[in-house]
């Protein structure tokens, strides 16, 4: 049996010590042979240069492979375009490229007045720029500001046609809703892979926030899971650690060949259900 591919998501740590941890953090799951790390893309002038800074660091390790978020929310054309350049020099092969956040909260998402309409405009720009590995947001609960599945899966599909390469979800807890998205997409003609993006649960209230943000359900059972936990972090770690694996085994067995591990940061979730997936694969593999 495989050991499934994995990659990791990063975002640009505030302050020094941030930056240490995440130090840490990298050096801990590179025993896992990532397939890459993701560098997510911040909000506005200050967050996004704090994403290239952090680009820069990471690059100089040659055993890292890193696969830049760009976004074109608050952004012309031709920033973009530069910035992407920019990367391109430092040897960054692959992108993961996204609408981004609307400027408030809860608002109407409005495109830079010199910049891409939608992530199909910004997907075809970056094609025509190198031979990328582009890998874009796929939501197996509809995103937000989708009118509905169908709607969401045909502008995946637009996505597809203008360059991307694969897509990535956003996190779920129920092997069923990436199994049964996946079925729909394909009926609907996206032929790209769909990896399954993974969040190890750090704090359920922080999660709740995620979600209400960009559409994802949590079942009633995960809630109650982590009821009480709020002051007990070593049993609620063990908890996630638990949910997480079990998760990941109904994706193996359902055919799930790759994840891709939203850590916020934090390495010891993550790496607890990596180590237990290889070596769940070593022994199915000695079996």
């Amino acid at each position: 049996m495989k050991r499934p591919d994995i990659s990791f998501e990063l975002f640009p740590p505030a302050s020094a010590d941030g930056l240490d941890n995440l130090g840490q953090a990298v050096k801990r799951l590179k025993s896992f042979d990532p397939k890459y790390y993701s560098i997510t893309y911040g909000a506005g002038g200050s967050g996004q240069q704090k994403s290239n800074e952090l680009i820069n660091t990471l690059v100089e390790d040659k055993d890292l492979t890193l696969a830049a978020h760009i976004t074109l929310a608050g952004a012309s054309r031709q920033e973009i375009i530069n910035t992407v350049k920019s990367w391109q020099v430092l040897g960054i092969k692959r992108l993961v490229a996204l609408r981004g956040d609307a400027a408030v909260p809860g608002e109407a998402f409005v495109p830079h007045p010199d910049g891409f309409q939608d992530s199909v405009e910004l997907i075809a720009a970056l094609r025509e720029l190198g031979d990328f590995d582009i890998a874009v947001a796929a939501y197996p609960d509809p995103h937000p500001d989708s009118q509905s599945l169908a709607r969401d899966l045909e502008f995946l599909r637009h996505k597809q046609d203008a360059g991307a390469t694969r897509a990535i979800t956003q996190f779920f807890f129920e092997a069923e809703s990436y199994f049964n998205f996946v079925k729909a997409a394909r009926q609907a003609g996206i032929t790209i892979p769909i990896i399954p993006g993974i969040l190890p649960i750090n704090n359920i209230s922080q999660l709740k926030r995620f979600a209400d943000r960009c559409g994802a359900t949590i079942p009633n059972w995960v809630i109650k899971a982590f009821d009480g936990l709020e002051d007990n972090p070593e049993t609620s770690a063990a908890v996630a650690v638990s949910l997480c694996l079990d998760l990941c085994r109904d994706l193996v067995e359902g055919g799930v060949d790759a994840f891709h591990f939203y850590t916020l940061n934090r390495s010891p979730l993550t790496e607890a259900v990596c180590r237990l997936l290889a070596l769940e694969t070593k022994q199915k593999e000695a079996a």
